[in-house]
């Protein structure tokens, strides 16, 4: 058995836990956080006319709902609650916004490295980095209420959509076509940022516009449509960009392709096409998962129920969740290869908690909270958007 990262083409950062901190910097960090809550109460406020949490969650709808209410992994008010929580010690949420805050305090000030041909070869790039910083700037200034953030955001995202006109090596169906890859995992984050952006202020309807056309014509043809977790990467894309698009057709295609992924998952939960990947097979099986459960997590706020769909062949997201959950706690058995990697614990397992809390699922989580910026996909930060209290 041997541990790595990641597959050649699967690249993850060590996620890192909570780092210990003295008394005296929890107690510092109490008081900032206060400070949080009340500046996003009077910003919040003044947005929406009411306390921050007072708005009730959006209603269930097979259609996109409108930019400001819908939210994809996260929504404001949701962020506004978790600070308060945060403020008031309770975890996992004052873990996670200590560590976002910190890390946008050094990325504030970082400038996107747009480039007019965007070619992709290996699974890291400006392209990764800037929909990272995008989507973290949002979400901190969702967290503060602090419109330097917002601004820094916007900047990330308009730099790129004003300037790249033309992907290469990108194909919806060749597995040579690496720019089609990292597009389709990490593309979404520009379009999370947006939607936390919508009251900001930072935003015009120029902006919208031109990114909405740049989404439409130059992202979406590249979102990989091939069957395995490349293919769920670009269902993720699909889905994302098609519902900022308010394209309804193409929201329930990809929702399809959603499906049509599903039915490659086995019974018993393992999915051939990840699994015959040798030694890689854990790893890739996590990857295809990433993009399964967030996919599925935005359509739940759609009113779409994909967590309990049953695939052809009779498998489920359940089933594949629970399979890849006991063999990265117990890779010794892992019946696909007698060398398994064991990849390091990815964002997805928190989406996959907060709708089945299950104790397996929680004892992978506990050593890597909190699950903030390291990652390869736009799937990031999830300890904060999604993270429960762990049981047991």
């Amino acid at each position: 058995m041997r541990t790595i990262q990641c597959p050649a083409t699967v690249t993850s950062d060590d996620p890192r836990g909570p780092a210990p901190r003295s008394r005296r910097r929890r107690a510092i960090w109490s008081v900032a956080l206060a400070a949080v809550v009340v500046s996003a109460g009077v910003w919040a406020l003044a947005r929406t006319g009411a306390p921050p949490g007072s708005r009730s969650s959006p209603p269930p709808s097979s259609q996109p709902l409108p930019l400001a209410d819908r939210g994809y992994l996260t929504t404001l008010d949701e962020l506004q609650r978790r600070t308060a929580r945060a403020a008031a010690g309770h975890e996992p949420d004052a873990t996670a916004v200590r560590d976002l805050l910190d890390w946008a305090a050094g990325a504030i000030d970082a400038s996107p490295h747009p480039s007019e041909l965007l070619q992709i070869d290996g699974t890291t790039g400006p392209f990764v980095d800037d929909t990272a910083n995008a989507y973290g700037l949002a979400l901190a200034w969702g967290v503060t209420g602090d419109r330097r953030y917002a601004l820094a955001a916007r900047r990330d995202v308009m730099a790129w959509a004003t300037t790249t006109r033309e992907l290469v090596n990108a194909c919806s169906t060749g597995g040579e076509c690496q720019t089609s890859l990292i597009v389709s995992r990490t593309a979404p984050g520009f379009v999370f940022a947006l939607d936390l952006l919508t009251t900001s202020g930072a935003i015009g309807a120029g902006d919208d516009a031109a990114f909405g056309d740049w989404l439409r014509t130059v992202i979406l043809p590249a979102a990989s449509q091939r069957a395995n977790n490349w293919g769920d990467a670009g269902v993720f894309l699909r889905a994302v960009a098609t519902d900022h698009l308010g394209d309804s057709a193409g929201w329930q295609a990809a929702l399809d392709a959603w499906r049509a992924q599903l039915d490659l998952v086995a019974r018993d939960g393992h999915i051939p096409e990840e699994v015959r990947r040798g030694s890689s097979g854990l790893s890739y099986t996590q990857e295809a998962l990433l993009y399964k459960l967030a996919v599925a997590r935005i359509a739940e706020r759609r009113g779409i129920d994909l967590w309990s769909v049953v695939g052809s062949d009779g498998g489920t997201l359940r089933a594949a969740v629970d399979l890849a959950a006991r063999y990265q706690a117990n890779p010794k058995d892992w019946p696909y290869d007698n060398h398994v990697d064991v990849p390091s614990v990815g964002p997805g397992w928190e989406l996959a908690y907060a709708h089945w809390p299950e104790p397996a699922i929680a004892d992978l989580l506990r050593p890597v909270r909190p699950l903030g910026a390291d990652g390869h996909s736009a799937v990031r930060w999830t300890t904060l958007t999604n993270g429960i209290e762990l049981g047991g």
